[in-house]
């Protein structure tokens, strides 16, 4: 089975790719468009770069972050950007369908952050949760180059955990403190 786990975002989608014997995921970031792309083109370029990864082996399973609630607005996120990452979602679901995978799931944030960083305290800042993630990223072996990949190879791991795949990173893990607590 192949999933392809996605952290949907206009300005930087971070994307982890995963197959049973595979050696360790595939992971990256793709830019979408900018504040002068229209969100046609945006779709339009997730749809090439999904369409690019399945090329190199059928895609079976997608999971994605789901769009925040418009109650929870905050920082640099507004009805736009909402907009933009509930079409981002939609679309990633739509393509899924179209290429007959098996599994098209959107995953709440907190849902894939709990199993991949375990609990933290409520009102932890997105800049600790996204440390966070990179931190765990790096004791599991991997190299992500921003917060968006190491978001995306989060959500492949809940993926893995949510259909009963020991990838082998989870095998060869070894008792660590939990993270965000002294060691």
């Amino acid at each position: 089975m192949r999933i392809l786990a996605l952290d949907l975002s206009k300005r930087s989608t971070g994307w982890a790719c995963y197959a049973d014997g595979d050696s360790g995921p595939s992971y990256g970031h793709w830019v979408l468009g900018s504040e002068f792309t229209s969100d046609g083109r945006t779709y339009c370029k997730l749809h090439e770069n999904m369409t690019d990864l399945h090329s190199l082996g059928p895609i079976d399973a997608v999971y994605f972050e789901e769009p925040l609630h418009p109650a929870k607005l905050q920082g640099h996120t507004n009805i736009t950007s909402l907009r933009v990452l509930a079409g981002l979602a939609a679309h990633a679901q739509s393509w899924g369908e179209a290429m007959q995978c098996r599994h098209i799931h959107a995953v709440n944030m907190s849902s894939w952050r709990k199993d991949f960083i375990g609990s933290q305290k409520r009102g932890t800042k997105r800049h600790t949760l996204k440390s966070l993630s990179l931190e765990r990223c790096r004791q599991l072996g991997f190299n992500p180059r921003n917060d968006d990949e190491a978001d995306a190879l989060g959500i492949l791991d809940h993926a893995c955990v949510c259909l009963d795949i020991m990838p082998n990173w989870r095998r060869a893990e070894v008792l660590r403190p939990p993270l965000g607590m002294p060691s």
